[in-house]
């Protein structure tokens, strides 16, 4: 390390450390991650075997480059993932190329190089393909590395869709933990929404240059995750101009048209999508390269209301004033058909970079805007009455990369992001179409709304402020050293209230109620409504050091990671007088949250048997704090007064979870492009987050959010993976799993608290919502690349638990004792591309649900079906214009039906 530093200048270091030293004190995050990869290997002569000393090894279109040393050993660190040549000179030997080098996030690429030393043909050049190797040496956990070439071939437009369909990983449950686990970075920082633990902002295809997605251990540099990473690398620029403008069109093709409303128009329109991209230099300054991409896409949605009620509607009959012995119906609505679940973005995704020899400067900006709304079945005869959600995100980063030497390099980085996001059904808040939210509300079961609106409105942000210091380093052939300092500073605001009438029991001249919007005072939470406001500035740093150390005979990646959280909030000294009540101890008395610290000790390693198989243990402490709306729910901690539990209040003290993961695993190749990976893995989750209930001094009693959930996963994947070749290539990946733990939902408790008398809380492990003890994927691609292709993917999941309703289990309760239906799945897409006067023409159509299934995701505890429920039996009489089964058939509950879309493309 000592001779590395005597390289750079002191100057640059001491500015360096400064730099980092103030981002380390001033700002406090979470998350660092690998974007870059390494080449490495021996240059030999072909002749004799010897080490050609001084060979010259460049990564052709970049400053990289590395000479061999002694030994003919060469390293070049800090290599973009993607395809390279590999320019290799040395003197009295002819010039070689190794073509189709391909360099992965984290990982290593080993090229062994072999130069003839012919004088005669000093002129000539020997060009060499590299073959992707079947095993991958230094992978010591379970990770997939998907490039822009895959994600061509295959039937997905999200990062969504290509995350769930990875071994381990249900529907965003990564190895059984719950779908906020996971932590998502792009180009190395993370870009999780810390409010809700949610991916929000959009990155489309076209902008990702490499995608890894890690359901193992993983290393010291990544944090707050307990489950998983996703690590998305986009697109730069490139010396050559490129252009391309597709757009496509799509519709619902589906039999079910008993079960959704409006699909029986095939020449609709459902879904229209248009993008351009465009990338190369920016002339003329040289070096100067450019990306940019931008999407518009609307759905209308394949869930459907009718129009029966208008919100102005109240009860669904009135008697006749001629026989008061008959009702006549009282709805003013005109029976169209009106979507419940559109929704429509516009994203766009930027890059500059300025690469000099020594020093790289990179500006990359996301943006997207969306608009949708949520099906609510309740509502399905007075579609008019949900709100809309609005979304507006941006990330905005700035990073500066030094590499001194092609064995050492560090980063600065500094990143701004902003989530927005906001809902209502009327933008004014007073606007005159609202009615009183309690207009409508169906008095008898299994009845549909008829009339009124929901009256919520919400208004949140989260802005973060990002610094990121970063130096790797090969300070010896074995030994790889990485160390960093992360921080954040977080501005979250959140701001929600509910519709009242201000004018309550008031009525008219006609004796009707007279309605005033309004909303309750700041501060407020009752029956009839509440109205909260808050902001909260938490802070957060981190600190990582690892070794990659690679040896003949191992490979093994240890490290350790500081985190740090300090929510900058205060909570009530006695949590049974929460309202500071001065008749009652703790009365106006406050205590700050104290600081959160944890070290994470991680340790991977691999034993490579032969060149073909290799043997691979991993083990890490992974720990994660509860998202914000958790930490800072009800920040004014009131608690409604009553015996109901009504009321539930946030805790700024809250620990971080915790996840400690084991896993073994095995590489092998079976034949010459087939190779079968195989992972055992234990995870241990506590401190996960639940609930208790609080009784207070007053009689009262609320829940309040604490570390007390605790879960375990066992399983085993096997992954058979064929490269492509002889035109097709293919991946099976099956999954067992188990998931148990005592709650689901860190709402558990409360929500068994809502029955009288309450649910007795789980005392031992139960299957968790998303236990699919069997899952299958398998994808196909044929074809010949650049010219045609076709690709499809099946997928099988056994079903998933559901508690059974008491009256079925013979009133013993079974939480998660019951199984739903099984998932299948087929999605398919061709590819054609025509040659016309120099521009690509690509064809294509994608089929989404080729066998339009109707998987039951939702069901009903009395049977364990989505169309067939047997408390119908104790309905009672319908008041109201539907029937029970109309209700009953909720589309919702079943996944989306065939969806074709037919595409067009053009590209210079």
């Amino acid at each position: 390390m000592k001779n590395i530093v005597k390289k750079l200048s002191l100057n640059f270091v001491q500015s360096f450390c400064l730099i980092g030293l103030i981002v380390f004190i001033i700002t406090t995050s979470i998350t660092f991650a690998g974007t870059t990869g390494k080449i490495t290997g021996k240059v030999t002569d072909e002749q004799t075997g010897e080490p050609v000393v001084g060979a010259n090894v460049v990564v052709e279109g970049t400053f990289l480059g590395a000479a061999a040393d002694l030994d003919g050993f060469y390293s070049i660190s800090n290599v973009p993932p993607g395809t390279y040549r590999l320019i290799v000179s040395a003197v009295g030997y002819q010039k070689t190329i190794i073509e189709n080098v391909l360099v992965k996030i984290d990982l290593t690429t080993r090229i062994d190089i072999k130069l003839s030393g012919s004088v005669i043909q000093l002129n000539q050049e020997v060009v060499v393909t590299s073959q992707r190797p079947m095993v991958q040496r230094d992978l010591t956990s379970t990770s997939v590395t998907i490039s822009s070439d895959d994600i061509k071939m295959m039937p997905v437009e999200s990062i969504g869709q290509i995350v769930n369909l990875q071994a381990g990983v249900i529907d965003g449950h990564f190895r059984g933990g719950r779908s906020n686990d996971v932590a998502y970075l792009i180009d190395g920082v993370a870009v999780t929404d810390p409010f809700n633990g949610g991916f929000t902002v959009e990155v489309e295809n076209s902008s990702i240059r490499q995608m890894e997605v890690i359901t193992g251990t993983f290393n010291a540099e990544y944090g707050q995750a307990l489950s998983g990473v996703v690590n998305i690398v986009t697109e730069g620029g490139s010396d050559k101009f490129k252009a391309s403008v597709s757009s496509y069109a799509g519709n619902f093709i589906t039999g079910h048209t008993d079960i959704f409303r409006n699909l029986d128009k095939a020449d609709r329109i459902a879904q229209k999508n248009f993008q351009i991209t465009l990338s190369g230099p920016l002339r003329p300054v040289k070096n100067l390269y450019f990306f940019l991409t931008g999407r518009y896409f609307d759905n209308i949605g394949h869930l459907y209301g009718k129009r029966v009620y208008n919100v102005t509607d109240d009860v669904p009959f009135f008697p006749n004033p001629m026989d008061k012995s008959v009702w006549i119906p009282r709805n003013t609505g005109d029976g169209a058909f009106v979507p419940m679940n559109p929704y429509t973005k516009y994203s766009a995704n930027g890059k500059l970079t300025y690469a000099m020899p020594e020093l790289a400067v990179t500006y990359s900006i996301f943006w997207d805007k969306t608009k949708n709304k949520y099906y609510d079945h309740y509502f399905s005869w007075t579609p008019d009455g949900i709100m809309t959600h609005y979304g507006d995100d941006w990330i905005q980063s700035l990073q500066l990369t030094h590499y001194p030497s092609s064995s050492t390099y560090q980063t600065l980085k500094f990143t701004a992001n902003y989530y927005h996001f906001k809902g209502y059904l009327y933008e004014d808040p007073y606007d005159p179409r609202y009615v009183n939210p309690r207009r409508g509300i169906a008095i008898s079961n299994y009845t549909f709304r008829s009339g009124g609106n929901q009256g919520g409105r919400y208004d949140r942000h989260t802005k973060t402020l990002i610094g990121q210091w970063s130096l790797a380093s090969q300070i010896s052939k074995e030994h790889k050293i990485g160390l960093g300092v992360e921080g954040r500073l977080y501005d979250i605001y959140n701001h929600s209230m509910d519709l009242v009438n201000l004018t309550e029991g008031q009525l008219d001249s006609s004796g009707n109620e007279i309605f005033t919007p309004g909303y309750p005072d700041k501060g407020t939470i009752s029956d009839q409504g509440s109205h909260i406001e808050y902001a909260r500035y938490p802070v957060e740093a981190s600190a990582y050091i690892q070794d990659k150390m690679e040896y003949d005979i191992m490979i093994i990646n240890v490290g350790l990671r500081f985190d740090y959280f300090n929510s900058k909030a205060k909570l009530p000294a006695d949590k049974r007088n929460p309202t500071r009540n001065p008749n009652f101890p703790g009365a106006n008395q406050w205590t700050d949250a104290k600081a959160k610290m944890q070290l994470s000790p991680r340790l991977g390693a691999s034993f490579p048997i032969t060149d073909q198989g290799i043997i691979r243990f991993s083990y890490g402490h992974f720990f994660k704090i509860p998202a914000f709306e958790n930490l800072y729910q009800n920040p004014e901690f009131i608690v409604r007064p009553g015996n109901s539990l009504s009321s539930i209040i946030g805790n700024p003290d809250l620990n971080a979870e915790k996840n400690v993961i084991y896993e073994i695993g095995l590489q092998q190749v079976l034949f010459e492009d087939v190779a079968i990976n195989l992972s055992v893995y234990y995870r241990d989750i506590r401190n996960w987050l639940g609930m208790e209930i609080v009784n207070t001094y007053e009689g009262f009693k609320y829940a309040r959010f604490i570390n007390r959930d605790y879960a375990n996963v066992r399983g085993f994947i096997v992954t058979l993976d064929k490269r492509f070749s002889n035109y097709f290539s293919a991946k099976l990946d099956y999954t067992f799993q188990i998931a148990e733990g005592n709650a689901s939902d860190p709402y558990s408790v409360y929500n068994k608290n809502q029955t009288n008398p309450p649910i007795e809380e789980t005392k031992t492990v139960v299957p968790l919502d998303w236990d699919q003890r069997h899952t299958l994927n398998l994808t196909v691609n044929v074809g010949l690349p650049g010219d045609w292709t076709a690709g499809f993917i099946f997928q099988y999941g056994s079903g998933m638990p559901y508690t059974e309703d008491v009256k079925v289990s013979k009133g013993v309760r079974f939480e998660n004792g019951g199984k739903k239906p099984a998932f299948y799945n087929v999605d398919f897409r061709a590819d054609k591309i025509f040659r016309l006067f120099g521009v690509n023409v690509m064809t294509y159509v994608m089929i989404y649900n080729v066998l339009d299934i109707k998987n039951e995701f939702g069901v009903y505890a009395s049977t364990g079906r989505a169309n067939v429920d047997l408390n119908t039996q104790y309905a009672g009489e319908i008041f109201g214009l539907n029937t029970i089964q109309e209700y009953i058939n909720n589309p919702a509950m079943y996944s989306t039906p065939r969806e074709v879309r037919l595409g067009i493309g053009f590209e210079l």
